[in-house]
């Protein structure tokens, strides 16, 4: 078990995650102006919320939007909050009274960490769990090319027929091209509900691997203008397995990330502005890791994901249900999934 020990990296110094339980460690002057917005907003609660950007000023003030939530999920979703749907993160964002953010600041107590410890495996990474799910259980030997529907079961890469259900995981804008156009219209995928899906929003995400100082962090969140990135996940920390057996006793390695497209060039000098005396050592560009939804997204979802499921093809994961889950949830996707799919095969 690892413990999760996240930090904000705001003008210099280490703040303890979350920022609204840790006033304390503000400078005085912001942390009483924090403190009077959040007084306010507990004496007059605001209505709720339509939009992401409205969500964080109406329930930790001004003060700490400028400090820490805006700047930071900014960078993160690049673009402006306002733009973002609330409902498109339902579940996923801190849902805390002021009441208990001056509380836990005054009692201080042990708990004020969300997820403060979490199972990592020993080898492997984060993908070992992966690999032990799939075991014995799915097989990676052809790229799946066309799908074709006739009757009531599919032929896949018009080779492999009679095949009753299909499950698809991988990005839903790309399922159009991989489906026969008679396909498409039996399963009802007209070409106007085809351009929606294709002008879906997402954000690629560059990261380096870096070589850095040791240090007893898990993630250090990069708020500040400093730098484009956002955050550093100190992965040589979760196991000593995620770093070369040659690095010196006093370093370890890190990830650093940045939302959207930057050069190798680029993220070399990025890194070399951060904390941790950092030594860049690879470099990756992901073209999707974030999607992005807007007012329309949820109800577009909803109906193509239904259309295809009437028809024994299930969508599963973050890109072919296209929402913002992170390991839990798609696994616990896959559960429902699988669900779905037995009572579907009868």
């Amino acid at each position: 078990m690892a413990k999760r020990n996240a930090v904000i990296f705001l003008d210099g110094k280490y703040i303890s995650y979350p920022i609204e339980l840790n006033l304390s460690q503000l400078p005085a002057a912001v942390a009483r102006t924090a403190i009077k917005e959040i007084l306010e907003i507990a004496k007059a609660p605001p209505s709720s919320s339509h939009d992401f950007e409205a969500f964080l000023k109406g329930n930790f003030g001004n003060t700490l939007c400028d400090q820490y939530f805006t700047p930071y999920n900014q960078k993160i979703w690049n673009r402006e909050l306002a733009s973002i749907p609330l409902a498109w993160l339902d579940g996923k964002l801190p849902m805390i009274s002021p009441s208990d953010i001056i509380e836990k600041n005054i009692l201080k107590l042990d708990d004020n960490m969300v997820h403060s410890s979490f199972y990592y495996p020993k080898h492997g990474g984060s993908q070992f769990i992966i690999d032990r799910l799939a075991e014995n259980l799915i097989i990676l030997n052809e790229e799946v090319t066309s799908i074709h529907l006739q009757g009531s079961t599919y032929t896949i890469n018009m080779t492999h027929g009679d095949v009753q259900a299909v499950v698809y995981t991988g990005d839903i804008r790309k399922l159009p091209d991989i489906l026969s156009g008679s396909t498409c219209c039996q399963v009802g995928l007209t070409e106007d509900l085809i351009g929606q899906l294709q002008s879906l929003d997402s954000n690629g995400t560059t990261t380096m691997l870096c070589e850095c100082n040791k240090n007893d962090y898990s993630w250090v969140y990069l708020p500040g203008p400093e730098t484009k990135c956002h955050r550093i996940i100190m992965t040589g920390n979760f196991s000593p397995e995620n770093s070369a057996v040659n690095l010196p006793p006093n370093r370890t390695t890190c990830t650093v990330e940045h939302s959207g497209q930057l050069s190798e060039e680029e993220m070399r000098l990025e890194v070399m502005s951060l904390p941790f005396d950092m030594q860049p050592v690879a470099y990756n560009y992901c073209e999707n890791s974030y999607v992005i939804h807007d007012e329309d997204t949820a109800g577009l979802m909803q109906e193509i994901i239904c259309l295809l499921a009437e028809h024994g093809i299930f969508c599963c994961g973050r890109f072919a249900e296209w929402q913002y889950y992170n390991m839990d949830a798609a696994i616990e996707s896959a559960f429902n999934v699988t669900s779905k799919l037995n009572r579907h095969l009868g």
